[in-house]
């Protein structure tokens, strides 16, 4: 009788184990599910980054490139100021029996395109005091 007792006891504990196991388990299997697709998110948005990082740093270089170009065509710009200002001015002497009429040879060049150069930014206000 004892063993029979015995038997019953331990049956319905190893059932109550095994029940508990199997809840576990499938705790178990949904928080696998739900990191997995933690996962798959942190993964596109680091691909998502990725892209924009990669986008940000063509847009950094093809502007450092502008700011490059508009660099030089304000030392052009500067030199060619330097050179006006240091070329003598010319006297004209009118003769009044001698006036030539108004040709494209003789018509003065029509003024530049060029916009006037860009104030030098504090940066390069900096670099050129050395």
């Amino acid at each position: 009788m004892r063993l029979i007792i015995v038997s019953t006891l331990a049956g319905v504990i190893l059932a109550g184990c095994n029940q508990q196991a199997e809840t576990d388990l499938a705790v178990c299997k949904s928080d696998l599910t739900r990191s997995q697709s933690e996962a798959a998110a942190a993964k596109a948005a680091q691909a998502t980054a990725d892209q924009k990082a990669t986008a940000l740093q063509q847009e950094a270089a093809s502007l450092s490139a502008q700011v490059t170009q508009l660099q030089s065509a304000a030392a052009v710009a500067s030199a060619e100021a330097a050179k006006a200002e240091a070329a003598p001015e010319k006297k004209f002497v009118s003769r009044p029996a001698t006036k030539k009429p108004v040709t494209a040879a003789n018509q003065p060049p029509p003024p530049s395109n060029q916009p006037p150069a860009a104030p030098l930014t504090p940066e390069e206000r900096r670099r050129s005091k050395f």
